[in-house]
């Protein structure tokens, strides 16, 4: 027999290769894992389709490499296998690459085969050695609202057909509770299995322990990148088996292999972290309408903030809205909202070196007072993002990037260095200014060690708590903070975006947000979306306790008459995101058009705008109506580890037409390929970063 093969490489193509039935004692499968030599090398391929009346004639087929092993234990389901075809053709990248990414890398590996094996075997006896009857079941009292939203997934599941449905909510409104819930009674169907997907790992911790108090006679695979490369294996072996019923794990879990999904979940369905931001540049919220569309499976997105595509299509009525506007506990409220004009705090002279005004002193002190905890939210980690040069204006820029070195504190010396959040360049602060030799080197802004710094010398006898990626860095670390949080000792927390999403904090009284200004005017059409969904999430972190009552949130502004803010203060949020998709409407930006963009990437800014202004003129031979391409403009960060980044805009309000360009974009750029490695092309579809 003759087969086509998926191989990992960048190739539009699939591979012909020999099946000997005397060989491998088997009949091929769509979906088989084997071993095949590619070119000079041994590797894994993925067996795409079977072809059993092969004749020999011809000299090419003759010459073809044979099949050498088959995996002996997994396989790539045919759902899966779809979904990379529909993902292939979509973000315009090779078969084999999308599929070999959503593997396990040690799948991928026909050496590591034997030894896959064994760790399945070890994994099935310590799971007989360790049944645990020790932990309780988790359940709620749903209020009448909840059970209204319940009752009508349930009635939606036993239609078993596609359904899209939004289930928004208050944060604190028990969202969670009710797909839970709702999946426990899928799963009454003994071979049905579920998917959960979370935005970020550091909810994973959180909600896994509840997912499995909930599941208690459930297997629950949690997936996400801090988990080893054995513990993946083990778990895509568990779900394409069937032994796991409960996925929970973040983007990449869409290609799970689980053959029997029945529903599927993408909780904060608003959040960018489901975005990929390189090589195969998916959505997988997007990939997860698609997956439970093709299975014909209800699917609930969860936020408090949809997202403005989600919300168009409520408004459009192609989405059905289930709606919770009450906090689940009792005794729960809905924060209070004070502005803090930063204009007449400087005026005034109410507000200190490190950026913070008297007022907000006044609220931490309070705040302790009452023996509860006051978070303050600043998304920018490190000690500043700048140092500067007062008498030349010299600042630390990074050589390989644009963009500054941010002023770093080690923990261990305390000694500050500069550091590149992009391409992860480290060097300590010089002694003095690299072009004028001044020794008066000062810091621009503030991050989260700066804060922490002066918190602690104002509030030395209070518990100071830093949640950033610096401070979580080793393993369990996360964890051990989130429990100091949680056991409810007055403290002050410090945190990023890290500490906004899905965490649920019963001792907070008092939330100030610094530094939110630089987000309301920027040139990103979605900032201010962005923004307005953090600041809801870090809203809803007070409030949640029995005894919360006079929760508050205090934003430090520029702009106290911003619309964002009153609609904060009113909790007017359908009216603020409807106003937004309004406003995009407008002026046709998305969703009522669709982006893609082409990313040229060398060592040459000149050479990256020479083919992409070859590129425009290519496509603008056949364009059609409803396409328009931009010029070649540089990239935000436009150069990243040394490496220059250009790009073209292409926008359509018919996607239809923006995926035939894509597709003539590119065999220009397979063919650029053929004649040069210097320059790197890609397509981004539907790019939330310019």
């Amino acid at each position: 027999m003759n087969v086509k093969i998926a191989i990992d490489v960048p190739l539009f193509q699939l591979f012909d290769y020999t099946w000997s039935l005397e060989e491998l004692l088997q009949h091929p499968k769509v979906g088989d894992i084997v071993k095949v030599e590619f070119g000079k090398k041994m590797t894994a391929g993925i067996v795409i389709q079977i072809d059993e009346k092969v004749t020999y004639a011809n000299k090419q087929i003759r010459n073809l490499k044979p099949v050498l092993e088959i995996s002996p234990e997994l396989k790539v389901t045919q759902q899966v296998i779809n979904l990379c075809q529909f993902s292939s053709k979509y973000y315009l990248k090779p078969l084999g690459e999308i599929l070999f990414s959503s593997l396990p890398s040690d799948w991928k590996k026909p050496n590591k085969w034997a030894l896959l094996q064994k760790q399945i075997l070890r994994d099935q006896e310590k799971k007989q050695n360790n049944k645990n009857s020790d932990v309780e079941e988790y359940s709620w009292n749903l209020n009448e609202e909840q059970n209204k939203s319940l009752e009508y997934l349930k009635t939606s599941s036993n239609k078993k057909k596609f359904e899209l449905t939004l289930l928004k909510g208050i944060t604190g409104s028990g969202k969670t509770a009710v797909y839970l819930t709702w999946l426990k009674d899928v799963l009454k169907d003994e071979t049905a299995q579920c998917l959960i997907l979370i935005p970020e790992i550091n909810l994973t911790p959180q909600l896994e322990k509840i997912v499995k108090q909930v599941f208690i006679n459930e297997e629950v695979t949690v997936l996400h990148s801090d988990i080893t490369s054995a513990q993946r294996n083990i778990a895509w072996w568990k779900i394409e088996k069937g032994i796991s019923r409960v996925i929970l794990g973040t983007r990449l879990s869409i290609f799970a292999p689980a053959k029997k999904i029945k529903a599927i979940v993408i909780d904060e369905e608003h959040d960018y972290s489901y975005k990929q931001q390189d090589g195969l540049r998916y959505n997988a919220r997007d990939l997860a309408i698609w997956r439970a569309s093709e299975l014909k499976v209800p699917i609930l997105l969860t936020s408090a903030t949809p997202s403005s595509e989600t919300w168009q299509k409520v408004l459009q009525n192609k989405i059905t809205l289930l709606t919770l506007n009450k906090k689940a506990k009792d005794g729960a409220s809905l924060s209070k909202l004070s502005l803090i004009n930063m204009g007449i705090a400087r005026k005034n002279k109410k507000i200190n070196s490190y950026g913070i005004t008297e007022e907000l002193n006044e609220v931490i002190t309070r705040t302790k007072k009452n023996n509860k905890q006051t978070l303050i939210f600043i998304n920018r980690r490190g000690y500043a993002p700048i140092l500067h040069c007062k008498t030349c204006s010299w600042k630390s820029n990074c050589k390989k990037c644009s963009a500054w070195m941010v002023v770093h504190k080690k923990i261990d010396s305390n000694r500050k260095v500069l550091q590149c959040h992009h391409c992860g360049s480290n060097q300590y602060i010089p002694l003095n200014c690299p072009e004028c030799g001044n020794q008066d080197l000062e810091t621009l802004g503030m991050g989260t060690q700066k804060i922490e710094e002066s918190l602690k010398d104002t509030y030395p006898e209070i518990d100071i708590i830093r949640i950033d990626s610096d401070s979580t860095k080793t393993k369990g670390s996360a964890e051990e903070l989130f429990k100091k949080i949680h056991a409810g000792e007055p403290a002050i927390i410090i945190g990023t975006q890290m500490i906004i999403k899905g965490h649920d904090f019963q001792h907070i009284q008092s939330i100030i947000v610094i530094d939110v200004d630089k987000s309301l005017y920027s040139q990103d059409f979605r900032a201010v979306e962005k923004i307005f969904s953090q600041l809801v999430q870090v809203a809803g972190r007070a409030g949640r306790g029995q005894a919360a009552d006079g929760a508050n949130i205090y934003i430090q502004t520029e702009f106290i008459e911003h619309p964002m803010f009153k609609a904060l203060a009113e909790h007017h949020y359908d009216e603020f995101i409807t106003d937004i998709v309004k406003e995009r409407k407008e002026y046709q930006l998305p969703p009522y058009s669709h982006q893609a963009l082409i990313i040229a990437e060398s060592k040459s800014e000149q050479s990256n705008n020479e083919v992409l202004q070859s590129l425009k003129q290519y496509l603008e031979q056949e364009l059609s109506e409803n396409i328009q391409i931009s010029d070649p403009t540089p990239r935000v960060l436009q150069r990243l580890s040394g490496v220059d980044r250009n790009q073209i805009l292409i926008e359509s309000n018919d996607r239809i037409k923006l995926q035939k360009i894509l597709e003539k974009a590119l065999d220009y750029i397979e063919g650029i390929k053929k004649k040069s490695r210097s320059i790197k092309l890609q397509i981004d579809r539907d790019p939330l970063q310019f």
